[in-house]
């Protein structure tokens, strides 16, 4: 990457194939009104009224370009965009990331896309990849925006910009992240590339085993009690699966935010059910939302101080839970948001999550962490001049220590790139119920999965959501159950279910055990970037290769792929599995995969240099 700075202060980001023009700085989306600009080969200095800001170029021998931009007496303002309103020279598509959970997340025309990534984002057109990101993302959120250009535009198209969300807390002198503009070949080895350039930035989580667990959630929701656990655990034993951990959902305390006070479902309380789980051979773990605090909690009551207020000293609701159902089968009618700016506050969930860890849990589902994500400059705080992000670092950076290193922290309804090098887990879209229709159906799984692999054991090991194996109590078909368990486990991420393992039919339980993991994998997707509608992931194992082909819609869908090309020229064996039981199925030579899905479902290929003659017990051990 280069860059060509003019002498009104503005500059062009010139890549070989993709490039950015005609680009100058802004705050709070206004462009700056320099009273003066002073250019050198590699600055340009706007001077302000009240401050100035500063803007340094310097390429790196690898040849990514880092732009610093150093602001002074900025105080008030609240955000700062190096880059804005660059025209796009070269791009077709850009690749966004989502905030968070759910996203959205995706591959899109430049005309179509939503307007927002976090983090990081691409401009590609076929293999050239234009990346621009951010390494550090422990104080500010990082945001690529882009806009239609106006109709008397001389450039004309789609105008980009990269900007730093500072939240009115920034003070008489701040030097903001470094923006990274990188060339590369191929989006998903770009992204990877990138991702690992964030993680090693961040110091990433990667010592945890990958995750195995049972939840109680998706079956029993909010009326698991002590009762139900132990029915479980005998089930878990009957049919020999190894789960690591076992973890108890929401519905166990009394009202949000008194998380150690069990309702009457636990008439021996909390330490009791860990210690259930743990004489059972499992590891226990607990769902806890620590920013939430219900209106009828002990919590509220005594320490509304530990509250968030608005900008007129009320209470902050973020929820209202006024009809039936009531959420999560509590008396609460308004939820609030704990402050953690507050030390009090902060000391009081860090001693729940200590306590935790004393009554012997070891994993802990950590929900609604978006919550404490409210932009500074709309809320008080009790502590003026942090951002939401440094207060969700310091929260989770007490709850890693309160738990320990070896307990292992999910991220679920939470931002993505604040949480880097803290949690060992992140749930990546929203939940999935027992059927394919909306609401609570796969939609948004289908999307997310295969934007956010590129992150997969690289930021920390992705969570797609609980596996839903069950006969009974679903709407989902044979066929959509068995291509979703698949492409969960095939996602290398977590492997998690809450079925009642007992009543599980052999066939279900022999498909719990195919896709049991037992080591840290990310698939390919060779068809990620593209406008395929069909999913395909690969693997590249010792022993041989898998092949998984899914029809995520709604109407028949012709699939032909060539293994030489997906694979190497020597692995042209197929082996299709079946998921009926006694089924005998031949190797078969044939360079080509070719079938006509239904409406979703899938197709198991275990491809070989030489032919398969034993059907496979599990996915990777074979």
């Amino acid at each position: 990457m280069e860059y060509r700075i003019h002498g009104d202060g503005s500059f062009d980001l010139i890549g070989e194939h993709i490039s950015i023009l005609a680009c100058y700085p802004a705050i709070d989306s206004f462009p700056l009104r320099a009273v003066r600009v002073a250019v050198t080969e590699r600055t340009i200095a706007f001077f302000l009224q009240n401050g100035s800001v500063e803007l340094d170029f310097t390429t790196s021998p690898d040849g990514r370009l880092a732009l610093t931009c150093k602001a002074e007496n900025l105080g008030s303002v609240h955000d700062v965009f190096p880059i804005c309103a660059g025209s796009i020279s070269g791009a077709e598509r850009i690749f966004v990331q989502g905030f968070g959970m759910e996203g959205p997340s995706g591959c899109f025309s430049l005309q179509d896309s939503p307007p927002v990534s976090s983090g990081l984002t691409a401009l590609f057109r076929v293999e050239d990849v234009l990346l621009v990101y951010a390494e550090d993302h422990t104080r500010y959120r990082s945001v690529f925006c882009k806009e239609k250009a106006s109709a008397v535009d001389y450039y004309g198209g789609v105008r980009f910009s990269a900007g730093l969300i500072l939240e009115v807390t920034a003070g008489a002198f701040v030097e903001l992240p470094v923006l990274y503009l990188e060339e590369g070949k191929g989006l998903a080895a770009s992204l990877r590339r990138c991702a690992q350039r964030i993680a090693a930035s961040m110091g990433a989580r990667h010592a945890a085993p990958p995750a195995f667990f049972w939840s109680s959630w998706y079956h029993a929701y909010e009326t698991m009690d002590q009762q139900t656990l132990e029915a479980t655990l005998s089930g878990i034993k009957a049919c020999e699966v190894p789960f690591r951990h076992l973890e108890l959902d929401a519905g166990y305390c009394t009202s949000l935010g008194d998380w150690l006070c069990p309702n009457h479902r636990w008439p021996g309380g909390l330490k009791k059910a860990a210690e259930t789980i743990r004489d059972a051979g499992l590891l226990p773990g607990i769902w806890i939302a620590p920013f939430i605090v219900g209106d009828r909690s002990s919590l509220c009551r005594e320490h509304p101080d530990w509250l968030l207020h608005d900008r007129d000293g009320n209470l902050h609701i973020q929820l209202r839970s006024y009809t039936e159902p009531k959420m999560w089968g509590n008396p609460d009618c308004n939820y609030y948001v704990l402050d953690t700016s507050h030390p009090e506050a902060l000391a009081y969930i860090t001693n729940v999550f200590r306590t935790f860890r004393q009554w012997g849990f070891r994993f802990f589902k950590t929900d609604f962490l978006l919550w404490s994500m409210q932009d500074s400059a709309c809320v008080n705080r009790y502590q003026p001049g942090l951002s939401s992000v440094e207060i969700l670092r310091n929260t989770c950076s007490s709850i890693r220590e309160a738990v320990g290193e070896d307990s292992y922290l999910l991220g679920c309804i939470a931002p993505f790139m604040p949480l880097i090098g803290l949690v060992d887990g992140m749930r990546l879209a929203g939940d999935c119920g027992a059927q394919w229709r909306e609401p609570f159906g796969p939609v948004n799984m289908l999307r997310e999965l295969p934007c956010d692999n590129y992150f997969n054991h690289v930021f920390w090991q992705n969570d797609p959501d609980a596996v839903l194996l069950r006969d009974f109590d679903t709407m989902l078909s044979p066929d959509e159950a068995w291509s979703l368990a698949l492409l969960q486990a095939l996602s290398g991420g977590a492997v998690s279910t809450s079925d009642p393992i007992q009543r599980l039919g052999e066939d279900r339980t022999r498909l719990l055990r195919l896709i049991r993991p037992s080591q840290a994998v990310t698939p390919e997707l060779p068809l990620f970037g593209t406008d395929r509608p069909e999913l395909v992931l690969i693997h590249r194992l010792r022993q041989g290769n898998i092949l998984f082909v899914m029809n995520p819609t709604d109407t028949p869908l012709p699939v032909c792929l060539r293994l030489s090309e997906l694979f190497g020229e020597q692995f042209r064996y197929q082996y299709r599995y079946s998921r009926t039981e006694g089924t005998s199925t031949e190797s078969v030579e044939n360079d080509f995969f070719y079938e006509r899905l239904a409406p979703h479902t899938s197709a198991l290929v275990f491809v070989t240099e030489k032919p398969l003659w034993k059907k496979p017990e599990n996915l990777w051990n074979w």
